[in-house]
């Protein structure tokens, strides 16, 4: 298996990144926002924000340097999520 398809698979087959991934589509929402929204810990829900954004797939309206003390609103990358879904589809219809 090509290593960009098991990036994919690591990265967005955990079921709590892909309904942080689905809420943040719909609207742009705080880690606490999101952890009351699917009930999981803020702690790791910021664990999970951290993961997607190292992979380009959420973005903020601060930068990670200025973030101590601001409150961040979170939002999906759905351009990137896109070329994820279609890196996963091409390998998983064997059309890659």
């Amino acid at each position: 298996m090509p290593e960009e398809v098991l990036s994919v698979i690591d990265v967005i087959g955990n079921n709590v990144r892909t309904e942080i991934l689905r809420r943040l589509a719909q609207g742009a929402l705080t880690a606490g926002s999101l952890a009351e929204q699917i009930g999981v810990h803020v702690g790791s829900v910021h664990r999970h924000l951290v993961m997607l954004e190292q992979h380009e797939l959420v973005t903020t309206d601060v930068d990670p340097g200025k973030r101590r003390g601001q409150m961040v609103l979170w939002r999906t990358n759905t351009s990137r999520l896109a070329e994820w879904a279609e890196v996963w589809e091409r390998y998983a219809s064997g059309r890659d």
